[in-house]
C-alpha cells in the first residue's frame, strides 16, 4: 500500500515554506516519543509542516498539539 494514499497531503495555500521541514521533523519525533504509531506521527508531522507554510516566517506557524488537532479536523486533504 502506498503511504501517499494512506495519508494524503493537506490542501493549503503556501505563503512561506521556510521552517516547514523543521516543524515536520520536530512533530514526528515528538509524536513518536509520546508513543504514537509511525502512521499517526506522520499525520501530525504532515499537519505541522502544512500549517507552518500558511503564514510568513519560519516558526510563526508552529502549533501546539491542540492547534494541530484542530488543523487536522478542519483542513481538507488532497485526493
Amino acid at each position: 500500500m502506498d503511504i501517499a494514499s494512506i495519508l494524503p497531503a493537506f490542501d493549503v495555500a503556501e505563503v512561506d515554506p521556510t521552517g516547514a521541514g523543521d516543524c515536520f521533523g520536530g512533530a514526528f519525533v515528538a509524536c513518536r516519543r509520546l508513543g504514537m504509531s509511525p502512521q499517526q506521527a506522520l499525520d501530525y508531522a504532515n499537519a505541522a509542516g502544512a500549517r507552518n507554510v500558511t503564514v510568513q516566517g519560519p516558526m510563526e506557524g508552529a502549533g501546539t498539539r491542540a492547534e494541530l488537532d484542530s488543523f487536522i479536523a478542519q483542513t481538507t486533504r488532497r485526493a
